[in-house]
């Protein structure tokens, strides 16, 4: 065979091997509770942001949750995630004491997939996993149900899920029953009174409220 069409098909033959290899070296998508099968190597995990602080040197802790799975993002440099954001991650597997963690090195790695208050949550998705939304900001949209001086009850269009609305009476606002309320605030256990409520806590969150 010509000389010529060998270096060709050899050519071709070096990319496609090539293509082959790097298609293998790039990170994957892995569900959170399989990251122990990849220790070592690098993926990609999403997850909603239930936790995090910044370190003395200015590092970043923070813990998602995926289908009921969570793990460790340790980000050598601080993030704007807050409570809520669903978030995606490509970094290395480690193990990290009696648990995982996957290292990213660069904020590029990391990005905000979606905020926190853009994703509205039925009253009665919270009614069914409150343990999943505890302490994080939701968004939450129902009908106001009663106003007393310094909270309302918030209750879904059919009346079977309702939950506690704190604002600060300070507020120049006024609600009325039957307004449908959008509200944005977090999402706490009252361990005293044994309830669950929503509380105005930042300049975050808000309540907007409109005509049925």
């Amino acid at each position: 065979m010509n000389i010529k069409y060998l270096s060709i098909i050899f050519s071709v033959v070096g990319i496609i091997i090539l293509y082959f290899l790097s298609t293998l070296s790039q990170p994957v998508l892995i569900d959170i509770n399989k990251i122990p099968e990849y220790e070592g190597q690098q993926v990609i995990i999403e997850g909603i942001v239930t936790e995090y602080y910044t370190t003395g040197y200015g590092s970043q802790i923070i813990t998602i949750e995926n289908k009921n799975s969570t793990t460790t993002v340790f980000v050598e440099e601080k993030t704007e995630v807050e409570y809520g954001d669903k978030i995606q991650a490509t970094g290395e597997v480690q193990k990290y004491g009696d648990g995982w963690e996957v290292v990213v090195k660069n904020l590029r790695f990391i990005s905000i997939i979606e905020k926190w208050h853009n994703i509205s949550i039925p009253l009665s998705q919270l009614a069914k996993n409150p343990t999943k939304y505890e302490n994080l900001n939701v968004n939450v949209t129902g009908v106001i149900d009663s106003v007393y001086d310094k909270y309302f009850i918030l209750a879904d269009q059919n009346e079977t899920h309702s939950i506690l609305v704190f604002y600060k009476s300070s507020d120049d606002i006024t609600f009325f029953p039957g307004q449908k309320a959008n509200v944005i605030a977090k999402f706490y256990y009252d361990a005293e009174n044994l309830r669950f409520k929503l509380i105005m806590e930042n300049e975050a969150h808000s309540i907007f409220t409109y005509s049925r």
